[in-house]
């Protein structure tokens, strides 16, 4: 009879537990379905960096023209206001964009902020500013949300769940968050639908976002709409349709957003010149752009990794480039130091004054991969890890150091971590001169020749969709 009970009871027990589990994972889903029903009217508000920490850029669409503006506050009632009025144009799918730059933020402060435009007041979201060398960043890529997909209707709902997870996930183990890295394929298809399910997640409104073009979202025009960012590359006279380079700094760090479609090398280099000797003090220069260098599980791609490497890695051994954060392969993998397409040192928990840069790529958000059977370029890779659940990178700045960890998505404990200390903003970077080689001054002149007839690809590509584009859009 004791016997009976005690396993009615063991029983009973068991049965509550997954009716709480049933119930917890019900209320996800309810919870999610309020948040995309509402954040879907909200318009795909983001706000995007600033030239610094003192500015943020935001970004949203709207049915109807007029005025639009940012109302600022440090009062959650948003009392005693800034009002940063914008500016409006029509989107290449018939939306209506806005777009206002917020300036004059302090250090270390708390601000609550709301967007409106003609028919729409968002809700009230919050940030936080930071101050000093001290900053936490997300570094994602390959998001992939997906707005067709024949085998699930609610494919743009889901995937911006998947994402909407991460970023929880992610604050949940490092609630020091402030800004997210994209690096590229925001999107499947391009779409503007896929754009506003991107900014879904009320997290992302407390985070700053940085995203690099990837190969997708220049598959339509819609990226061009949807991103408003500082510093983008003015000079160059061959560009992408949707965009270019840009730069932002944040603490100790110039970030260098650059758009790898372009094989423009001669463009790229000129732009990181230009943006280092606008800041010359940073001790930490972190480039970010789509595709991956080194990781080589995928032969086919071999070819063209083989040329990315030719036109990037001279261009990250000129200026010192400390880490190059990647994507496009899908495959988690981190380089040794690496100095003229050679390991100089091996990746370690802890590194002082590294003497080239690190290759990072996170996996794939969206899509990862985990094959087995695929080549890895043993020589260049310090560190490789294979799994089918989606991962990302946190990078905490202190004064001096960076500490790169990684997690799988729903774990603690970091797959990966290691740490770069710089005793001087050089570090243990040498100083090759004006080109590393004669090479890679033809090579940066034979990719601004290849880009020539790429954007004339492009152009032709986009017209065949229906897009209403000009020549002139990519030629400064």
């Amino acid at each position: 009879m004791k016997k009976t009970k005690k396993l009615l009871s063991v029983i009973l027990a068991l049965a509550m537990l997954f009716t709480l589990a049933q119930q917890s994972f019900a209320a996800t889903e309810e919870d999610w379905v309020k948040v995309w029903e509402s954040n879907n009217a909200d318009a795909g508000i983001i706000m995007f960096v600033g030239s610094n920490e003192s500015e943020r850029n935001f970004s949203w669409y709207s049915s109807s023209e007029g005025e639009n503006s940012v109302i600022i506050s440090n009062n959650e009632d948003l009392s005693s206001p800034e009002v940063f009025k914008g500016t409006q144009f029509d989107s290449v799918e018939g939306s209506v964009v806005n777009k206002v730059t917020v300036t004059g933020l302090k250090e270390n402060t708390t601000y609550y902020y709301k967007c409106v435009s003609p028919n729409f007041e968002s809700k009230v979201y919050s940030f936080k500013t930071d101050g000093g060398a001290e900053f936490s960043a997300m570094y994602v890529t390959d998001v992939h949300i997906t707005a067709i997909d024949d085998a699930n209707e609610n494919s743009l709902s889901d995937t911006s769940y998947r994402f909407h997870e991460t970023v929880k996930d992610a604050l949940k183990n490092n609630k020091n968050i402030s800004l997210l890295l994209s690096a590229g394929d925001q999107a499947t298809e391009g779409l503007e639908s896929e754009y506003r399910a991107f900014t879904a997640s009320d997290e992302m409104k407390s985070l700053s976002i940085a995203t690099a073009m990837g190969n997708h979202d220049r598959k339509g025009a819609a990226y061009k709409d949807f991103k408003n960012v500082p510093n983008e590359d003015t000079e160059a006279l061959i560009r992408s349709y949707n965009g270019t380079d840009y730069w932002f700094t944040k603490g100790e760090a110039l970030f260098l957003v650059m758009d790898s479609n372009s094989g423009n090398a001669m463009a790229h280099a000129d732009f990181v010149e230009r943006a280092i000797k606008a800041n010359p003090d940073v001790k930490w220069k972190i480039m970010m752009f789509h595709h991956d260098l080194y990781s080589g599980r995928i032969e086919h791609r071999e070819s063209e990794n083989n040329l990315l490497r030719t036109i990037w890695g001279p261009i990250a051994d000129e200026f010192g480039i400390d880490l190059v954060l990647l994507g496009h392969s899908h495959y988690y993998t981190v380089t040794d130091v690496l100095y003229k397409n050679e390991r100089v040192e091996e990746l370690k928990s802890e590194m002082v004054d590294p003497k080239g840069t690190i290759y990072m790529v996170s996996c794939s958000l969206g899509r990862p991969r985990d094959d087995e059977d695929l080549g890895l370029n043993e020589q260049w890779v310090g560190f490789d890890y294979l799994t089918d659940v989606a991962t990302y990178f946190t990078l905490d700045f202190k004064e001096g150091s960076v500490t790169v960890n990684s997690y799988e998505l729903g774990k603690k404990s970091p797959i990966q971590t290691f740490t770069i200390t710089k005793t001087t903003n050089d570090g243990g970077h040498e100083d090759p001169g004006f080109f590393t080689s004669v090479k890679d001054g033809v090579v940066r002149f034979l990719g601004a020749v290849y880009t020539i007839f790429n954007n004339f690809n492009s152009y032709d590509d986009l017209k065949e969709h229906g897009y209403d584009v000009e020549l002139s859009d990519f030629f400064g």
